[in-house]
């Protein structure tokens, strides 16, 4: 949680003070993604690397306030953004200009930018379905651009997708289908326009398959669930979906 004495001006007590003080500071930089995700608080280092719209940072600092995450982004002024925690378990934080972060909070995996006026910019875009409220708040925060479609089954499209480098793109337009039953109904693979291939030449397997969507012939790359990660209703969701596309993509180059 956020330091509430920090925000408000009170200084900390002096057991915690006398704690903050003996810690000993063992790391040089510090990942809070990496921390969040093996369930661990990050412990007092030189400096902390945190990810704003994915891309990462570094702060000396244990505390920041929001505005000077959107500075050290380069996303500036910071008043035309708002500014969201995303937490290993709960729903994403929406943080104030003034407001702040307690970087050493156990489970802060990175924080969302979205420039403010975007949705008033998007009216024309497309909701022709309806989705889920968990599904609205991910889509609202995740800081890309989407649509919602209705052509022969309910597809999420997501505008200028940002690919790892390697590929002959460097954007995409991503469409997810909805797959009926959805979400106690697993989701599955991902399609991509214009179809992209490997930067170095090298063949792409299972990506032959054209799917007509919304007037073009999106890529389809047939990408599945294993055994040891199988689709968990109530656990996974778009959100999860997305972020195991993002390893998809990134995972071509590792094998």
């Amino acid at each position: 949680m956020h330091n509430e004495n920090a925000k408000s001006g009170h200084p900390a007590g002096p057991v915690e003070k006398l704690l903050e003080e003996v810690e000993e500071i063992i790391e040089e930089v510090v990942d809070l993604e990496e921390c969040a995700r093996a369930g661990r608080k990050p412990p007092r280092a030189h400096r902390y690397r945190f990810k704003v719209n994915d891309k990462p940072y570094e702060w000396k600092e244990p505390t920041i306030l929001g505005r000077q995450i959107l500075e050290v982004a380069g996303l500036v002024p910071p008043t035309d953004y708002t500014l969201r925690q995303k937490m290993a378990h709960g729903e994403p934080r929406r943080i104030g200009l003034e407001d702040r972060v307690d970087l050493r909070e156990p489970g802060i995996e990175k924080f969302r930018a979205i420039k403010r006026g975007q949705q008033e910019g998007e009216v024309q875009d497309r909701r022709g379905a309806p989705v889920l409220d968990q599904d609205r708040l991910f889509l609202e925060t995740y800081g890309r651009r989407w649509e919602i479609i209705v052509d022969g089954s309910i597809w999420v499209l997501f505008h200028d997708f940002p690919l790892p480098p390697g590929y002959s793109q460097t954007h995409v337009l991503l469409a997810i289908r909805l797959e009926s039953g959805y979400p106690m109904t697993a989701l599955d693979m991902m399609y991509v326009y214009p179809a992209i291939t490997r930067a170095d030449g090298k063949p792409i397997p299972q990506v032959e398959v054209m799917q007509a969507i919304d007037g073009k012939q999106f890529q389809r790359w047939s990408r599945h669930r294993t055994a040891a990660n199988p689709w968990v209703p109530g656990e996974d969701s778009l959100e999860t979906h997305i972020y195991l596309v993002e390893d998809f993509f990134r995972a071509e180059f590792t094998r």
